[in-house]
């Protein structure tokens, strides 16, 4: 659902205003106002790229730490094993290739195992519109549109090369919106 922004106090009378108005300026120069939702995504989980998951299981588990369900997801060329974190709602997601041609893969065979990607919850109905308003700002997003992911998500990701070198996933419950 989109709902006006509250400029709050961060922004100036002026600006706000302007904003309101259209009439708004910034680096690219005049831009027409559009509402923009009101959330705030929250961190779900890490992903981490694994070429030795019994180590990283044995590893998590000294820390009190346990898998608590897997799933495929040919889509991706993975297999997720996600571990809950204690006092947070979010997970480490320990993914394990089932593609050896799939993206994280290649991301192994590249860069070797370790820290993937973080990952963004948006609330339901808000990540088609957050695609496309990223793209209008000038980010690159891996897919032109939002893909099927793990937990009946629908998943796009902000390409690194836009996103000061991290590889940003940005999910949704594919429920009924």
């Amino acid at each position: 659902m989109l709902r006006q922004l509250d400029w709050g106090p961060v922004l100036s009378a002026d600006f706000a205003e302007e904003a309101q108005s259209g009439t708004a300026t910034d680096r690219i120069g005049p831009r027409p106002f559009c509402a923009i939702p009101k959330f705030m995504a929250t961190l779900n989980h890490i992903g981490i790229a694994a070429s030795d998951l019994p180590g990283l299981k044995k590893l998590f588990s000294h820390l009190g730490l346990t898998v608590q369900g897997a799933e495929n997801v040919a889509e991706q060329g993975v297999k997720t094993h996600f571990i809950p974190l204690p006092k947070s709602n979010t997970q480490l997601e320990l993914l394990e290739v089932t593609d050896p041609e799939g993206v994280v893969a290649q991301f192994i065979k590249k860069r070797g195992p370790g820290i993937h990607h973080l990952s963004f919850q948006v609330d339901s109905g808000s990540l088609d519109w957050l695609c496309v308003n990223l793209k209008k700002d000038g980010y690159r997003l891996v897919y032109d549109a939002p893909r099927k992911g793990a937990h009946a998500m629908r998943i796009n990701f902000i390409h690194p090369g836009s996103a000061g070198g991290i590889l940003i996933e940005l999910m949704e419950s594919a429920g009924p919106k």
